[in-house]
């Protein structure tokens, strides 16, 4: 069976990215590859066993198309609207917290979004039922 061990993304600004995901997500580089037209550098922190792979293609100064196939990257922590306090008190700008309930009420999903520096989306959800 397949295990998922990395995601890639390219970034323009690799130390502004890696103080985006240190500082965000708590990610920090397990890995590192340098070549002289490109590094590839892979992030981890100790809740996930699976990686967000950083490519950094040197000179490359405009910004990634994303197209509209891609969504977004999703994580867990334990209180969204704790960590969305927290990275606004950082001075970043996360999106509006949100809920997602059934016809019942219950609920499913609390969670918002934030853009890393190359506009790529994450969403925070809060562990809770599915979500862990």
């Amino acid at each position: 069976m397949a295990k998922l061990i990395h995601t890639m993304i390219r970034v323009r600004d690799l130390d502004r990215s890696l103080a985006f995901y240190e500082t965000v997500l708590g990610m920090t580089p397990s890995h590192r590859l340098d070549f002289d037209d490109f590094s590839l550098v892979y992030l981890r922190n100790a809740e996930a066993d699976a990686e967000i792979e950083l490519t950094w293609n040197k000179g490359h100064e405009t910004p990634y198309t994303h197209g509209d196939g891609y969504g977004h990257v999703a994580v867990a922590v334990d209180d969204a609207r704790a960590e969305r306090e927290r990275l606004l008190g950082l001075g970043f700008a996360p999106k509006d917290l949100r809920e997602f309930k059934n016809d019942t009420g219950e609920l499913l999903a609390r969670y918002f979004f934030i853009e890393d520096p190359d506009s790529y989306k994450i969403e925070v959800l809060e562990k809770h039922g599915h979500y862990r």
